[in-house]
């Protein structure tokens, strides 16, 4: 044990500089992406607690609405009910920092090569950085995908069964880590077996127990099989963030940070590493390097882009995906780096250990993903304190207004609920508004009178746009209930 000591220690250190922007009391994340509405989720969980509902009348369209990362969202809502939520929010960012830097260094040693390096590859990873940074909670566990490969190449019975039931709690802390990893499992199972056909009890067993554990949830999600992003055919300015559906070519290689300003995108960021990747193929041939290609040819998704511009171009990996159960389901390709950057934690370890300079390229390593990366390290924050207009909602259920447009984030009223917990006229994963007749058709576009149907509810309009609406809603509803610097408040 007194050989992690230095490892742990590390671990802590690197998650202290990736989380330092806590401590002014902000979610960490970026305020762009999906952090209010995944912070949410863990907010109406831990107010249930110790029950658990399968989803929540706070929201339209919310009621059957199974959590995507029951483990990690559990985990959130419990630290939550500790602490309080913004810091129960930061705390499991913190610690899937500190799992993914463990869970490499694992991998990394059980694979012959230098834990530290393994660790720093892992938990500083961009593509990792960016799912933190957008809130994805569901891509958390990747220090646990590591350690449940590493169990699983390792020799005896008894890792094996390790592997297995880590393997299978993964589908409980994100189906598209645990899809990976199942895959990426299936392959190393196939390899080891070419290898030494004697040794296919243990496999049979580790995946007999992965798959028990995991089909649960696995069924509970079946709803979201088949869903699909946005494809972008123009020039895309963000190119090294990878906002839209999968990987740019040229953000794989291509160093230096890029700055998403008020965009309202998912950073999924490309870079893998230029010293990691020298070290890799310093370290030499390694099984490591077939994940490590299969990760990159998929990334890209169903066309190829690099440096920003369409090359009109198709990728046959991702017709080959499709073809795959479940491998329809990705929203974003680029997705698939992260089981990538697993594959390279251990290849450049692996060149680290037979350069024998190990601590040096972990701090080489740490350095480069810090200061160039285009991944936001140390995490960027999002506002946790909610304006004060929304302690004045009184009766639901509530419109924000606008519910949608340039600068808008849709999810931001689902945090600001936790301030007045009235039922929001609004969906959880898309624009608009669900249901509520004409006045949601009229909120959409408002020109002309408001409809003539009472509204049920309340109308919470922002600042910015209290102005332009008062004249058309002051002749049907009167003057605003509540008028402060934050917003405006109408209700019939």
């Amino acid at each position: 044990m007194r050989a992690w000591t230095p490892i742990v220690v590390a671990a802590l250190v690197v998650a202290c500089i990736v989380c330092w922007r806590a401590g002014s009391g902000d979610l960490l994340g970026f305020a762009g992406a999906e952090v209010y509405g995944h912070a949410w989720v863990q907010w109406w969980h831990g107010e249930a607690l110790p029950g658990w509902p399968a989803g929540t009348e706070l929201a339209a369209g919310a009621d059957p609405w199974p959590v995507i990362d029951p483990v990690t969202t559990g985990l959130g809502a419990v630290l939550g009910r500790l602490f309080g939520y913004t810091a129960g929010w930061n705390l499991t960012v913190f610690l899937a920092v500190v799992g993914a830097f463990l869970g490499g260094a694992f991998l990394a040693k059980r694979e012959g090569g230098h834990p530290l390096v393994g660790g720093v590859v892992l938990a500083l990873a961009p593509i990792f950085m960016g799912s933190l940074a957008s809130g994805l909670t569901e891509d958390a566990a990747l220090g646990l995908l590591a350690a449940a490969l590493a169990c699983l190449a390792a020799p005896g019975l008894v890792m094996a069964v390790v592997g297995g039931l880590l393997l299978g709690l993964l589908a409980w802390c994100g189906p598209y880590l645990a899809w990976m990893g199942g895959v990426c499992a299936l392959g190393l199972g196939v390899h080891a077996l070419v290898r030494d056909r004697t040794d296919w009890r243990r496999w049979l067993v580790a995946g007999v127990l992965a798959l028990v554990i995991a089909l649960p949830a696995a069924l509970s999600q079946e709803d979201r099989s088949g869903q699909s992003g946005v494809t972008v055919e123009q020039s895309e300015p963000l190119w090294k963030l990878n906002p839209w559906r999968g990987a740019d070519l040229g953000s794989l290689v291509t160093p230096g940070p890029q700055d998403p300003g008020d965009a309202l995108i998912r950073i999924h960021p490309g870079y893998l590493g230029l010293i990691a990747l020298g070290l890799a193929i310093y370290g030499g041939r390694s099984r490591w390097w077939f994940v490590l290609l299969a990760s990159v040819l998929l990334a890209p998704g169903e066309t190829l882009r690099a440096f920003g511009e369409p090359l009109g171009v198709a990728n046959p990996f991702a017709w080959l995906l499709d073809q795959l159960p479940f491998g329809g389901s990705f929203h974003h390709h680029a997705r698939f780096l992260l089981i990538g950057q697993v594959a390279l934690a251990v290849l450049a370890a692996r060149g680290a250990q037979r350069l024998g300079r190990g601590e040096l390229m972990a701090g080489l390593i740490g350095l480069e993903l810090l200061l160039l990366a285009p991944s936001p390290a140390p995490l960027p924050t999002a506002r946790s304190e909610v304006a004060r207009i929304w302690e004045e909602v009184e009766v639901g259920p509530v419109y924000p207004v606008p519910a949608a447009g340039p600068g808008v984030h849709f999810q931001a009223p689902l945090y600001a609920q936790r301030a007045h917990g009235e039922p929001l006229a609004i969906t959880p994963n898309m624009p608009g508004y669900g249901g509520g007749g004409a006045w949601a058709r009229w909120l959409m576009r408002p020109e002309g009178p408001p409809p003539d149907e009472p509204l049920v509810g309340s109308l919470v309009v922002r600042p910015e746009d209290v102005e332009h609406l008062r004249p058309l809603l002051v002749p049907r509803l009167g003057e605003s209930d509540v008028e402060l610097q934050s917003g405006a408040i109408w209700t019939d």
